[in-house]
């Protein structure tokens, strides 16, 4: 008689293989969306198609774990479902579109503080050039002033990108009650949030401080060709935008996490609040979080983001560039100039 026992085996090998073939394909995803996106955030204009790209796939992570079916986000190709064209160049144009939805936000929300701090650093060199001593207090008391500011509104900004990029319009991004609801189900999330952005700030200033005092602690650098010195500024560009690209990666990854779950609760808690919204539909009956709590969580994020203020502070005083107060890579575009 033939023996019909499955060979379980084999099955085994077969599922192990469809395993390694699928977990190569992975890496091989992720190693060339790390490439691309790299090299877009080499240069500011570019970095608004990087940005929109992080952008739509923190929607994609939300939208998933709320149960959504979601295509992954490309860099060129547009739906599946589309026509030709559409189907080439919309990806394309729907980073663009994005990208720039996600920066008028996080200008609109960051402005407050960054204003301040450009104008304390324009006072502060001022201030030195003409000799003013007893004006010196003003560069240092807006820098506060902007701190305190900063310290109030960055806590809730990985929340209120999330929020944005899962439900893809511009207005999400100014729903301050639903804000204010996820913050208060987001919990210890807050400043854990806080915490990686801070770690996010600090190669950046470290990076300033080292291409500033670059003669210092390697004068080899002073006996450079032109050519020799622009490959080393060449290496120096790519290295920081693959910096900015995979740490504003990897946050808003863990981002979209917290917003999930922070959204399908506050949806099961306050449900008309929510209504029409993709978290609606991932509702899940949660109970409100003690105030206390809540002020307690977001007080240490504030208290974090003093860490970042002055991260960005050294980093900017070592290197004068105006614009990176704007477009820091913790805080906007990433990009790092």
């Amino acid at each position: 008689m033939t023996d019909q026992t499955p060979d379980f085996s084999q099955k085994n090998r077969i599922s192990g293989s469809a395993y390694r073939a699928g977990r190569l394909s992975r890496l091989g995803r992720l190693a060339v969306n790390g490439v691309i996106g790299t090299l877009l955030c080499t240069g500011p204009v570019t970095a608004i198609l990087a940005l929109g790209w992080l952008t739509r796939r923190q929607g994609h992570v939300a939208r998933t774990r709320f149960g959504a079916i979601d295509e992954d986000p490309g860099w060129l190709l547009g739906p599946r479902e589309k026509g030709r064209v559409a189907r080439a160049l919309g990806g394309v144009a729907t980073n663009i579109r994005t990208g720039l939805m996600a920066l008028v936000a996080l200008m609109a929300w960051t402005l407050p503080f960054t204003v301040l701090w450009l104008g304390a650093w324009w006072a502060g060199w001022e201030n030195s050039f003409n000799k003013g001593y007893e004006q010196a207090f003003v560069g240092p008391a807006t820098f506060l002033l902007g701190a305190f500011l900063a310290a109030l509104i960055l806590p809730v900004l990985p929340l209120m990108l999330a929020h944005l990029a899962a439900e893809d319009r511009l207005s999400a991004a100014f729903e301050l009650r639903r804000l204010r609801s996820l913050v208060a189900q987001a919990g210890w999330r807050i400043p854990a949030l806080a915490t990686l952005t801070t770690l996010a700030a600090l190669p950046f200033a470290a990076a300033r401080g080292l291409i500033t005092t670059a003669t210092d602690w390697a004068p080899w650098v002073e006996d450079l060709t032109p050519d020799q010195a622009a490959a080393l500024h060449g290496q120096i560009t790519l290295a920081l935008a693959a910096l900015a690209f995979l740490t504003t990666w990897t946050i808003r990854s863990l981002s979209a996490r917290a917003y999930a779950t922070a959204a399908s609760r506050a949806a099961g808690l306050k449900p008309g609040l929510w209504d029409g919204t993709h978290a609606a539909e991932a509702a899940v009956p949660a109970r409100a979080k003690s105030r206390p709590m809540t002020i307690l969580w977001y007080g240490a994020a504030m208290a974090i983001t003093l860490g970042t203020a002055f991260l960005i502070l050294a980093g900017q005083f070592l290197d004068h560039a105006w614009w990176r107060w704007l477009f820091h890579p913790a805080l906007t575009l990433p990009w790092a100039g």
